[in-house]
Parts: C-alpha cells; sequence; structure tokens
C-alpha cells in the first residue's frame, strides 16, 4: 500500500509522518514537493493509479492575500488536473478549513477546492474525503504562522505581552486527534463520512490565562501545573515544546544544606503521577524510547550522567551533563528519544517523575534508538 504526502515538511505532514513511523502497518510512503506541483505532467509521474494521497500542501500566509488565494489555487489546481490525467481511483484526503464560511481568501480557495475534488471523484471513481478543520494546535507548530496558541507560547516564553484582537470564542482541535482520524481512512473502504473527535470550544482570552499559569508555575517555579482534562494536556505539551532546550535545560534544583548534609525538592505537582528510582551501573545506558503524551521528569542525585534527546523526524541530538553533587533536571518533551547513560565510576542514581500510571495496555512507549 502506497501513501504520498503532500506538504510533508509542514506541521500537519511531518505529524503524520512520526505517527505512521510507529504504526504496526508497513506503509510504503513518499513524499509529493514543491517541484512536482510546477505541472500537473510532473505530478503525475509521482502519482499511481491507486495510492492513497493525503493533500496538505498549502499556503496560510503571504504578502497578500490575493496571492495566498492564487498559489493555493496553483497548488490545488495541478494536484486536479494530475490526478484526471492519470484517471486515479485511489484515495484523496484534503485538508480544508472552517475558514471557508468566513469568506476570507484562504477559506474561499479551500473551499472552491474541496468542492472541485468532491465532484472529480464522482466522475472518476475515487475515494474522496474532504475536512473541514478547525484551528489545529499542538506541538512543533510554527508561531505566527499556524495557530495562535504556538504564538502565545512562544511570545510567553520569550517574555514577550501576547495581545489578543479578537476575544471570540474559537474551535480547537489537538493534532494527535487530528492526525489519528485520518490515518483510520487508510484502511477505510468507502466515502465513510469523516468525523473529528476531541473539539474544544474556548475564549481565546481563556487559553491565554492558563498559558500563563503554566509559564508561572512550571517556567519560574519548576513545578508541573494541574492536568486536570486531557485537554490541558494537550495545551501543556504544546506550550513547552516552545522551550528552547538548549538553553532551558538542565535546570538546577534549590538546595536546603544543614550540617546532616543536603535536601532538594525533585518536583511539586498537581496532578496524578508515578515516581520511581533507578540505580545504573558505569558505563550502563537506559531508555531509547520515546512518549507521545506523557510528561517524565528526569533527576539525578547521585553520580555523573549523560542525557540524549533527539526528535524523531530529526538526526540533531542534545546532549544534557548532569551530577548528583549539583542536582539538576531534565523534562522529556513528547516525541523526543531519550537515553541515559552512567559516565561516572559510582552507581548512578535517578529519580523519574511522570505524569501518568503505567499501564502494560497502553504504555505510550516506542523504541527507538538515539
Amino acid at each position: 500500500m502506497k501513501i504520498l504526502i503532500s506538504g510533508y515538511n509542514g506541521f500537519l505532514g511531518k505529524h503524520l509522518l512520526r505517527s505512521l513511523k510507529f504504526h504496526p502497518s508497513n506503509f510504503d510512503i513518499g513524499f509529493l514537493n514543491k517541484n512536482d506541483f510546477k505541472s500537473f505532467k510532473i505530478l503525475s509521474k509521482k502519482i499511481s493509479k491507486n495510492d492513497i494521497i493525503f493533500h496538505f500542501a498549502g499556503v496560510n500566509r503571504d504578502s497578500s492575500d490575493e496571492i495566498v488565494y492564487q498559489k493555493n489555487n496553483e497548488i490545488n489546481n495541478c494536484m486536479c488536473s494530475a490526478l484526471q490525467n492519470i484517471s486515479f481511483k485511489g484515495k484523496l484526503i484534503f485538508t480544508s478549513s472552517t475558514q471557508e464560511k468566513l469568506e476570507t481568501f484562504y477559506g474561499k480557495a479551500k473551499k472552491e477546492a474541496r468542492i472541485k475534488f468532491k465532484k472529480q471523484s464522482k466522475e472518476l471513481g475515487y475515494n474522496f474525503y474532504g475536512i473541514k478543520a478547525p484551528n489545529i494546535f499542538g506541538p512543533f507548530c510554527r508561531p505566527n504562522y499556524n495557530s495562535f496558541i504556538a504564538t502565545f507560547s512562544y511570545q510567553i516564553l520569550n517574555k514577550k505581552t501576547p495581545e489578543i484582537i479578537n476575544d471570540k470564542e474559537v474551535e480547537l482541535l489537538y493534532v494527535s486527534d487530528f492526525i489519528n482520524s485520518c490515518i483510520k481512512l487508510i484502511e477505510e473502504k468507502t466515502n465513510k463520512k469523516f468525523e473529528l473527535l476531541n473539539q474544544k470550544r474556548i475564549k481565546v482570552s481563556e487559553i491565554l490565562s492558563v498559558l500563563l499559569n503554566f509559564n508561572n508555575l512550571y517556567i519560574k517555579k519548576n513545578q508541573i501545573p494541574t492536568i486536570s482534562s486531557y485537554f490541558e494536556l494537550c495545551l501543556f505539551n504544546t506550550f513547552r515544546s516552545h522551550i528552547n532546550m538548549k538553553t532551558h535545560f538542565p535546570v538546577k534544583y534549590q538546595e536546603f544544606s544543614d550540617s546532616r548534609g543536603f535536601f532538594v525538592e525533585t518536583a511539586r505537582f498537581f496532578s496524578e503521577g508515578q515516581s520511581s528510582v533507578s540505580f545504573t551501573k558505569k558505563g550502563a545506558i537506559r531508555g531509547n524510547h520515546l512518549h507521545t503524551r506523557k510528561i517524565e521528569r528526569f533527576s539525578v542525585v547521585q553520580g555523573k550522567a549523560i542525557i540524549k534527546l533527539r526528535e524523531t523526524l530529526s538526526d540533531y541530538v542534545y546532549h544534557f551533563k548532569l551530577d548528583g553533587d549539583k542536582p539538576s533536571f531534565i523534562d522529556i518533551p513528547i516525541w523526543y528519544t531519550h537515553n541515559i547513560e552512567n559516565i561516572g565510576e559510582e552507581d548512578l542514581i535517578t529519580v523519574f517523575w511522570i505524569n501518568e500510571h503505567y499501564d502494560e495496555n497502553d504504555s505510550d512507549t516506542f523504541i527507538e534508538k538515539v
């Protein structure tokens, strides 16, 4: 089964790739890049008649709304012509937007393309899913481009003041929920209605209030904030994805010392969690796996360690050295494979905290070497 992805370097495209990477099925994945959209003849050569196409390519912003409209039309018209050229019989998943009803240039271009693909699918006999997606947010989202949540998070973490232009109620969807719904369409045999689950309606000011609270507790006080709902977990993982890893970690603990020695508070949290401690022999390595939703803290309290992290679609590896003589911690971002190695002479003692109880039937643990 061959899957083609346009816009694979974008916010949605990369999240689709991350999820497919750890899917139990082995998919043959190909990519449609900008050069392929220079003409429908070039694009036709990349597409086979029975492929599954995730068409995420599009332009959100440009120098003018008219150019946004023009560029989206060029992309979608090229796809339409290529499908016509090969008498496509496969499956096309196309992302439109709830902006269709707002009559913006972007929404207008998306609506016209969705209607055109839908009509063509009936003529050629391929399966078409036109998804009118709401505001999709999540980790790795570009500030000032994809989502106001990414923009607010970036501004807060860089000590800038977010500005609310229109405090309206918005419809939000976490990116993993969107991608999981898309992946279900791979095996779907009919034009079943596409369902988007876990959508949330909330005012912009309410989101900003939550993000400011995250900053006050997590960044300023090193405390894990209250995570009382799935939506808050999604917001928190989105917020912390915009932390500058190189400059923020490792974070030194505040020490309280007297004649007996010293004491540090490793984690203060206000939600469900689980703590554990490990003793790691000299030269031994733990980890080499990643999580897609969990909040996890590694605290070195004895010995010397190196913690390595790598985002699953990247080759760049972060290296952090931690020493029990000066206790500090690293919080592991989601979608980052990670490990910890004892580089000292004595046993390495590490305290681990995670925000949920371990469930062997849903461990959210995917093996991948750093």
